[in-house]
């Protein structure tokens, strides 16, 4: 084969149809790598980033909507504040706890033989709720001791009977009062 039948069969159609088809696949995959591929891998980002901020969406409408729930609850039970603010009071407040359970006690005729407040912080300063202790011992009837609960319960100042023991005196007559130790608690933030 000499020189002039290589020049030939390379310039040949065919081979330049094979050369063009080459050229063209070569700079049409340089274009889908530098031009497609940058645009393709932008519309998927911005798929999932539309997936992600529609979750964004939903957390934020329930948001809304606890919101929306909580003020309509505030709304229907403004007039009842005042009323939440008197059974949980903003600072110990003793002596008013003292003052009710004091009242009641008369009230209802026991006797206090003693009396001590216990587990009281009054340098706290978080907006926890904190609680007075107030331990009595009182000589009273069963049926007075059960009045005296009710009444008691039936304050505005939150108060929860924790403890209560009831005892009566083995030399004592059937008509004579229990000795009774009873724990009151009384809350305030």
């Amino acid at each position: 084969m000499n020189l002039s039948n290589i020049s030939k069969s390379i310039f040949v159609k065919k081979t330049g149809d094979y050369i063009f088809i080459i050229f063209f696949l070569l700079i049409f995959s340089v274009f889908i790598i530098f031009a497609i591929k940058p645009s393709l891998t932008t519309a998927f980002s911005l798929k999932k980033e539309e997936s992600d901020l529609k979750k964004v969406d939903r957390i934020y409408e329930e948001k809304i909507n606890s919101i929306t729930s909580i003020q309509t609850q505030m709304e229907e039970n403004r007039d009842n504040l005042p009323l939440l603010s008197q059974s949980i009071s903003e600072y110990p407040e003793v002596n008013k706890i003292i003052e009710d359970i004091k009242k009641t006690a008369d009230k209802n005729s026991l006797t206090i033989n003693k009396a001590s407040i216990v587990d009281i912080n009054l340098s706290s300063t978080n907006q926890e709720l904190q609680d007075v202790k107030l331990i009595m011992e009182v000589g009273v009837s069963f049926d007075n001791l059960k009045q005296f609960m009710t009444d008691l319960f039936s304050q505005r100042r939150l108060k929860i009977i924790d403890n209560v023991i009831i005892s009566r005196d083995k030399e004592s007559t059937s008509s004579s009062d229990l000795k009774v130790i009873l724990t009151i608690d009384g809350f305030y933030l």
